[in-house]
């Protein structure tokens, strides 16, 4: 009975030592980032030049999704304030039944941005992807990162891991749902980005014909 217990409470030691790391970690990545995430955008550096937008959910109408929407409008208000002149729309294009690309492009065409200062990213399946795409493929070194808050953090993170000169500028235009559960998801999606550079991961997509410099 005793080596039980004894067993339970290295168990439950390891297991507190886990947690505990995995926070200190999430905060040390939160401390590195803080001061290249950006709020307002008159307080933007005027070197950034260009806006990298992540895709997420559609609707089921194939229209973009609440997060989609704000990181969208919040690019073209970046945007019309002069605060970038290009926008490099990242994503996903697996199919007719799912393609997020052309739905963003589509959107931010409509509000009135020229196609020529649009670049499409089709090999966007995740973030690190999308960070690596736009360095090595697209080759821009400065860039914005527009996404929400939560997600900001890993986006600057790897950009800082891959050498980018990179900031974030927070896309928060809503109150949105499951807003807990994407934060507590984000803590182990930053050590998988760590894991990622470690191995210096290549995106499932290097180079896709349908990759776009309009």
């Amino acid at each position: 009975m005793r080596i039980g217990k004894i067993f339970i409470s290295r168990i439950t030691l390891l297991f507190i030592a886990g947690i505990a790391s995995v926070a200190l970690f999430a905060y040390g990545v939160q401390m590195l980032t803080a001061r290249h995430i950006y709020h307002d955008a008159y307080k933007i550096p005027s070197k950034y030049r260009v806006g990298v937008v992540y895709g997420a959910k559609l609707n089921k109408d194939g229209s973009p999704g609440i997060y989609l929407k704000d990181r969208l409008d919040t690019a073209l208000d970046l945007y019309f304030k002069g605060k970038i002149n290009v926008i490099i729309l990242s994503g996903e294009r697996l199919n007719e039944d799912f393609n997020e690309i052309d739905v963003m492009e589509k959107y931010i065409l409509s509000n009135g941005v020229p196609i020529e200062h649009t670049y499409l990213d089709t090999g966007g399946l995740d973030t690190y992807s999308t960070v690596y795409r736009v360095k090595n493929i697209f080759q821009f070194d400065e860039v914005i990162y527009i996404t929400q808050n939560f997600h900001l953090t890993r986006a600057t993170f790897l950009g800082l891991l891959m050498g980018v000169d990179c900031i974030g500028f927070n896309a928060d235009r809503s109150k949105y749902k499951n807003l807990n559960e994407h934060k507590f998801r984000e803590v182990f999606a930053n050590i998988k980005a760590m894991l990622d550079f470690s191995k210096d991961r290549q995106p499932e997509v290097l180079v896709d014909s349908k990759d776009s410099i309009h």
